[in-house]
């Protein structure tokens, strides 16, 4: 029987989830530090087939939408194949969207990812729970240029809990790169996130890490892939594997 350690498991499984995804790197950047990210308007749309990321196996159709665009942009997301479940907001983000999007803005159940200018995120419902951050954080470089890093630190609020909890995110820009996906060609920069945190006290969680490398195409103003492992320990030590996917664009507007 032939022994397959989890480094080539996950290398065999990794080249699965590509698929028909290419990518190539370009010698030259095709934007370069001049890029223009395409501006937010409603209804634009970005349709994605997601992928288990260590199997390669799809699981779900994702759609977001922007739904609103003024001091904040609201992108609304759904699912095509599973029932979703409105993300209740806690009672403390009233407040908080009184303080950022202003009292003409109802407050009720949404699950809309909210940025604050556009490329900062303030409520990201993309994880396993809705996070709501102290200070936004960037979803992609500021600047379009291969070596770009930042490193910031903030605090994050899940539904149902008062608890503040420490957030780290460090950024890392590698190069352009030419992508094709199935809904086309794209020249898009391959950056790097390391994402470190805590979850609540509740959990018996503890060294809780995310790592996600993200093809972003600046004509779409969006990524047009996106992998999101993540890992805990427990009190025992012992290592988890959180939940985790790929996402390739199927079509956008």
């Amino acid at each position: 029987m032939v022994n397959v350690t989890r480094r080539n498991f996950l290398l065999s499984t990794a080249a699965l989830s590509v698929g028909c995804v290419e990518c190539k790197p370009l010698p030259s950047a095709p934007f370069g530090a001049d890029a223009k990210i395409r501006l937010p308007a409603v209804g634009q749309s970005w349709r994605y087939a997601k992928h288990d990321y260590f199997t390669g196996a799809m699981v779900d159709t994702q759609v977001d939408r922007v739904s609103a665009v003024g001091q904040a942009i609201e992108i609304e997301s759904h699912s095509e194949t599973t029932k979703d479940t409105p993300i209740m907001y806690p009672s403390w983000c009233a407040t908080w969207r009184q303080t950022y999007i202003g009292p003409d803005r109802p407050v009720g159940p949404l699950t809309n990812e909210i940025q604050e200018p556009w490329g900062m995120v303030l409520v990201d419902p993309h994880w396993s729970q809705l996070q709501a951050y102290e200070n936004p954080i960037p979803l992609w470089p500021k600047e379009l240029r291969p070596g770009w890093s930042t490193t910031v630190a903030t605090y994050y609020k899940i539904p149902d809990s008062q608890e503040t909890m420490p957030w780290q995110l460090t950024m890392h820009a590698h190069k352009w790169e030419s992508i094709t996906v199935p809904a086309g060609h794209f020249s898009a920069l391959r950056y790097f996130s390391l994402i470190n945190f805590r979850y609540t006290n509740i959990s018996g969680r503890n060294a809780a890490q995310r790592k996600e490398t993200i093809w972003f195409a600046p004509e779409i103003g969006r990524w047009v892939v996106r992998e999101s492992s993540g890992t805990f320990r427990q009190d025992v030590a012992e290592e988890f594997n959180e939940s985790s996917y790929r996402w390739e664009l199927l079509s956008w507007t």
